[in-house]
């Protein structure tokens, strides 16, 4: 037998290897050495230009992203929770400046129509890629793979359909609307690829707990630092979602009965997150939290019996005191009769919900133009919806106006037709199905409790997205995808679960 050996030669030995090693990392450490001190120098003699940093943040992430494909996942899903996607008026925290939604050709030289956000979704997927052709492995679908690659095709069929009609079709617009789907898509698919066991699953839920939470505590912060002036929120509007989720989680591990290290950090969380929530003003974000408080309670009928009358009972007794309570009162502590006000059409409600009420009546009433004239197609992606009245200008970070409707459920009709309504009904629909019978049937607390978020994601995500640009925002997509992605592990544990149940018993 050859050993393909030189007479003479000698197998290297543990030591050679080490001596190897060692030097590796000397040359490592001095190349890191001296770019740090190139930085440095750099830094203090621009005066502490940030800009600086990207190209040393970027190679730090290219290198562990491809080392680690999951790092990308989870460095998307902690920028997109605690980084700010538009500017919130009348403050400027440092998670709103960073640019991270933002084309890099709209603040560089570089004619670059991508964001680092883009750019790290992809550096993700061609990592995922690259080990799927190396070790040969298939992809993994998921529950939601149909469904998703449904919603996804509705939105190429819209864009056809957009082309298709000529005239006005806008490129730059076809691309910022095709991105919530496409965000929905590619998180999805990276998540179940990349989640496969419990560990990673519990990087996710706990990521989502504290960051929400510190989002929460920076929103009580700037509240607290503006008091003197009258802003519209005090944190960005799709915060509300992802804060309703985080209470709906507390509720979930009280009544689950969970004593974990998780359900005790989303229950301290909770009262920041409801004071953060009542701050910010927002009635969607009342009306969501609701809904998902009801959707908990009748989930855990099915399960926790008696803990769930308990809350129930409970639930009527706080509504019931705090309503006559407060019902002409102001200030935080009233938002929720705000919201509550809004949905009877209270005619005592402020000048700024009327105004804001009006801009999307007269909007509703321009989409059901839009749907009368063209029932079939919709207007296509990248097309102007049909206007019968005109609305005031809105604010100019609202750039694609006449494309995008507050009404995002709507707005999937008008950009392909009823294809479009079906695809995120179906959709909507097979994930509450799904996650629902995991929270019932599945064994564990913590991954009962992770269902219960999908739950909570997809109730608060709808709510918000009728009367908001929900399912456009890079935000939430991501976010949605993600945990979408995260319920094929469940459905595989719960799948194991019940073979287990099924096989039979030998006795001795």
């Amino acid at each position: 037998m050859s050993v393909g050996l030189h007479a003479g030669a000698t197998w290297p030995s543990s030591q050679d290897y080490a001596a190897r090693a060692r030097r590796v990392w000397l040359w490592s450490v001095g190349v890191f050495g001296i770019l740090a001190v190139a930085y440095a120098t750099a830094i203090a003699a621009t005066g502490g230009e940030p800009i600086l940093l990207a190209p040393l943040a970027a190679t730090l992430v290219v290198i562990v992203v491809l080392a680690r494909p999951v790092a990308g996942l989870y460095l998307l899903f902690a920028a997109v929770l605690f980084l700010e996607q538009f500017d919130i008026p009348g403050i400027s925290p440092l998670t709103s400046q960073t640019r991270f939604y933002q084309n890099v050709s709209a603040f560089t030289p570089l004619p670059l129509r991508l964001s680092a956000c883009d750019l790290l979704i992809l550096l993700t997927l061609a990592s995922c890629a690259l080990r799927h052709i190396v070790r040969h492995e298939s992809l993994r679908r998921g529950p939601f793979a149909a469904a998703v690659m449904l919603y996804t095709g509705a939105f190429a069929v819209g864009t056809a359909i957009g082309i298709a009609r000529g005239g006005a079709w806008d490129p730059s617009a076809t691309l910022a609307e095709l991105r919530g789907p496409l965000y929905v898509a590619i998180s999805y698919f990276l998540t179940v690829d990349l989640i496969r066991d419990r560990a990673r699953l519990s990087v996710l839920m706990w990521s989502f707990v504290l960051l929400v939470a510190g989002k929460a505590v920076q929103g009580i912060a700037n509240y607290i630092a503006t008091s003197s002036m009258s802003l519209e929120a005090v944190t960005a509007h799709e915060d509300v979602i992802f804060f309703n989720v985080a209470i709906g989680l507390a509720t979930a591990s009280l009544v689950i009965g969970l004593r974990t290290k998780l359900s005790y950090a989303v229950i301290a969380a909770a009262p920041p997150i409801l004071i953060a929530e009542l701050v910010t003003q927002r009635r969607v974000g009342f009306i969501g939290l609701a809904t998902v408080l009801l959707a908990v309670t009748i989930l855990s009928v099915a399960r926790e019996r008696r803990r769930a009358f308990v809350l129930i009972a409970l639930g009527a007794l706080a509504v019931g005191a705090y309503v006559p309570l407060f019902w002409d009162a102001s200030g935080a502590i009233a938002e929720p009769i705000r919201a509550l006000r809004a949905v009877l059409n209270d005619p005592t409600v402020t000048v700024r919900d009327q105004l804001s009420d009006h801009w999307r009546v007269i909007e509703d009433k321009n989409i059901e133009f839009t749907m009368r004239q063209l029932p079939l197609t919709g207007v296509g992606v990248g097309q102007e919806y049909l206007f019968q009245e005109e609305p005031p200008r809105p604010s100019a970070t609202f750039v694609y106006w006449r494309y995008m409707t507050h009404n995002a459920v709507l707005w999937v009709w008008l950009k392909a037709g009823p294809i479009g309504a079906f695809a995120l009904a179906f959709l909507v629909t097979r994930v509450l199905l799904v996650a629902s019978s995991l929270f019932v049937r599945l064994r564990d607390g913590e991954l009962r409790l992770a269902a219960a978020l999908v739950i909570a994601l997809v109730i608060a995500q709808v709510i918000f997205s009728s009367v908001e640009l929900g399912l456009t925002y890079t935000r939430t997509m991501v976010v949605l995808g993600v945990a979408l992605g995260m319920v094929a592990l469940l459905f595989d544990i719960g799948n194991r679960d019940e073979a287990s149940d099924r096989a039979p018993v030998l006795s001795a």
